[in-house]
């Protein structure tokens, strides 16, 4: 999954009065990290990302990203557990004349056959079942019909042959 959020921030902001902004994801692994500032920021607009009063992005207490014109990307590992949770996305805009647009994106991975592809360890106890729950999902796939394929990518099913994807 790729979880977006665009975020507008208003100019004459302050940095002792950062604003914050809920960024909802499920349980998994995120695997990837981007930040863009659009040109015409000029270094004014400041964002953080927190795991509570945990600092995630940048993972330096104290420090923000800025940029103009810039995308901050990185592959990282960092895993949830909660299926409700929320990042806090902290932003201030320095700018006393324009407002600023910035987009955080996030990839996650959240079966668990993925997840362990990432964290080599995870789950290995419960890898065979695993692969055939994956394997029998495949089968399953390959013989949908295409209202079936349809109701899928619409996402109106969750389920093939009783199992969930």
């Amino acid at each position: 999954m790729i979880y977006t959020k665009t975020v507008t921030a208003a100019a004459g902001g302050s940095a002792a009065v950062p604003i914050d902004v809920d960024m909802p994801v499920t349980n998994g692994v995120i695997y990837q990290f981007e930040l863009y500032f659009p040109p015409g920021s000029s270094g004014l607009l400041y964002v953080r990302i927190n795991d509570g009063a945990f600092a995630v992005w940048p993972s330096e207490p104290g420090e923000w990203f800025f940029g103009d014109n810039t995308l901050i990307s990185f592959p990282d590992r960092y895993f949830i557990q909660a299926p409700d949770h929320r990042f806090k996305i902290w932003y201030y805009n320095l700018d006393t004349a324009y407002d600023h647009k910035f987009q955080v994106r996030i990839g996650q991975v959240t079966a668990e056959m993925f997840i362990a592809s990432f964290m080599p360890g995870y789950g290995q106890k419960d890898l065979a079942p695993l692969l055939e729950q994956m394997i029998a999902i495949q089968e399953a796939e390959k013989n949908l019909q295409p209202g079936e394929y349809s109701k899928l990518f619409a996402g109106e099913s969750e389920t093939i042959d009783g199992n969930s994807i």
